[in-house]
């Protein structure tokens, strides 16, 4: 159940980042790595949040003092920038093929 609710919070992160992505790269075009660094954030911040938020079976909450809670951080904030790129790729391919 737990890793619904983080698989669900990365892609409700990455719909709210792509639209963020967007609305900056509109905006501020030349601008690019703000944009990136916004729109890849959101669904880490999403993941991270939902990780900490959720307790274990043994109904404890993850501990910020544990090494196993940040590599699960870590995993989560690698695991959100890598589909965030692959969601960039594909929208830059089909908007290139018209």
């Amino acid at each position: 159940m737990r890793i619904l609710l983080i698989l669900g919070a990365l892609i409700a992160g990455m719909i709210v980042g792509t639209c963020l992505f967007a609305l900056i790269w509109r905006t501020t075009a030349p601008d690019g790595a703000m944009a990136m660094a916004v729109g890849g954030a959101t669904p880490i911040a999403f993941g991270a949040l939902a990780y900490l938020g959720t307790k274990t079976a043994n109904g404890h909450r993850p501990s910020l003092g544990s090494a196993r809670t940040w590599l699960a951080i870590l995993c989560i904030a690698a695991a959100a920038a890598g589909l965030f790129l692959l969601l960039i790729v594909a929208a830059a391919v089909l908007v290139q093929r018209g």
